[in-house]
């Protein structure tokens, strides 16, 4: 968790920690995919739009995300990157601010959400879909607008207050911890498209699900440790991948299409995972 990383480092090394964890493998990542699609090869070059997608704050311009992303789920780094940046004040309270933070985060989240729902931030980005497409697609302004990170603040400063209050945490009794687990599972056909959505809701079933698996034993099989280990790597190249497999070979292959999808994203995982990410965590930690 970005908060025990925190708590444990100083800002220089945490800092350096996150650089070297998160940009070398997307950078890899993004090049091996920007080349082949023409990226640096349009018309009407934005250099500007382009540098956005390589420091992960795609997010904060429509044409940045739109136009030149070739990931297509790099929308969240830029959510993860704020929250790196808003980590090491979070957590310089320790526990006794918390539930303040979390609060806070309630307050923001469900305003956010409420008000982009409504329409309100879409002025903001008028101008830069305008440039892009007229109308602009409504799956785009959820994206750039409706998942921003204010919206999403809550779910990660309620895992924050997970990790500085986990004594009292994993005291919840597994009835209780399963329960809040299903009963919002079952109620998202109640909540959702009646409440803003990202909502508050969604945070308290997933941090239910959070504890649930913190505090179960250690697991034996060896698929699943090494599937954590590589699953940034699977996350950077998992759409591209299913994409051009649905593209190129779903109608003379059929459903093998798939299995060869999954087949190359693991294969592509492993190699990213031990070339770029493993090498570049070690030299972060020697740095540091």
């Amino acid at each position: 968790m970005i908060s025990e990383s925190a708590c444990r480092s100083d800002l220089k090394k945490y800092v350096i920690h996150r650089l070297f964890r998160i940009f070398p493998a997307y950078w890899f990542t993004y090049l091996l995919f920007a080349i082949p699609a023409g990226i640096y090869l349009k018309s009407n070059q934005d250099w500007t739009a382009f540098f956005l997608n390589i420091v992960n704050l795609q997010q904060l311009s429509p044409k940045a995300l739109i136009a030149y992303d070739v990931l297509h789920v790099t929308w969240t780094l830029t959510v993860e990157l704020i929250w790196y940046v808003i980590a090491p004040l979070f957590i310089l309270g320790r526990a006794r601010w918390a539930l303040w933070w979390l609060l806070a985060s309630v307050v923001i989240s469900t305003c956010w959400s409420y008000f982009a729902a409504q329409g309100y931030f879409n002025a903001w980005f008028a101008d830069a879909f305008a440039s892009l497409q007229n109308p602009a697609d409504p799956g785009q302004v959820g994206i750039i607008i409706n998942n921003a990170f204010p919206a999403q603040m809550f779910f990660f400063i309620f895992g924050g207050c997970i990790y500085f209050y986990k004594d009292f945490f994993f005291r919840i009794s597994e009835t209780l911890i399963n329960a809040t687990i299903i009963a919002l599972l079952l109620l998202i056909g109640v909540y959702q498209g009646k409440l803003p959505s990202p909502i508050f809701l969604t945070g308290i079933g997933l941090g239910a699900l959070l504890i649930k698996v913190l505090r179960a034993p250690p697991t034996q099989d060896k698929i699943l440790p090494r599937i954590g280990k590589i699953s940034y790597s699977i996350y950077l190249v998992h759409f591209p991948i299913i994409i051009f497999f649905a593209q190129k070979f779903s109608g003379p292959l059929g459903n093998i299409s798939i299995a060869l999808g999954y087949l190359t994203i693991f294969i592509v995982s492993n190699v990213i995972y031990e070339l770029i990410e493993k090498k570049f965590i070690a030299l972060g930690r020697k740095l540091s």
